[in-house]
């Protein structure tokens, strides 16, 4: 027998090569997400997101579901911690999975514009409270590339 929480086992998904990687946190959970750029960045880390959720196959799939989305934030950080906590009320609300993330529009002033997309045939089996802005910051890479590492509070 062993003190270790069910939920924090490693989860049978695996995590797609160089988007993102699950890191150990005391009592949360984290990510570690990278992308080629600020687009590649913001998906890796809904995809990152949705692999902490557990996303299973449900018995009866629901509907298809696709929202658009325009977001405004004062810096990326910002922008970046209300896109995902925007895709975790609409997964919990809708009790589905998002597994497509066309992003039309991101800038660095801070606005984004996005459809999502859940084909219903997926639920989150994982709990996440919210998205954190601790020790959150976007770096930009001498390659070019974007890095962040993303809390979130279960």
């Amino acid at each position: 027998m062993t003190d270790q929480d069910p939920d924090r086992q490693a989860s049978s998904q695996p995590e797609p090569a160089g988007e993102f990687q699950e890191i150990e946190h005391t009592a949360d959970l984290a990510i570690r997400v990278r992308g080629e750029d600020l687009v590649a960045l913001f998906v890796h880390a809904a995809n990152g997101m949705f692999h902490l959720l557990r996303c299973r196959p449900v018995e009866r799939p629901a509907e298809s579901v696709e929202r658009d989305m325009e977001l405004d934030a004062p810096d990326l950080e910002t922008l970046l911690v209300d896109w995902l906590d925007e895709l975790l009320y609409l997964s919990q609300r809708a009790g589905l999975c998002f597994e497509t993330f066309d992003i039309h529009t991101l800038d660095d002033q801070g606005h984004l514009k996005a459809t999502v997309h859940a084909s219903g045939s997926q639920t989150p089996q994982r709990d996440i409270k919210a998205v954190t802005f601790s020790d959150l910051r976007i770096v930009q890479q001498e390659d070019g590339a974007y890095e962040t590492t993303i809390t979130f509070d279960v």
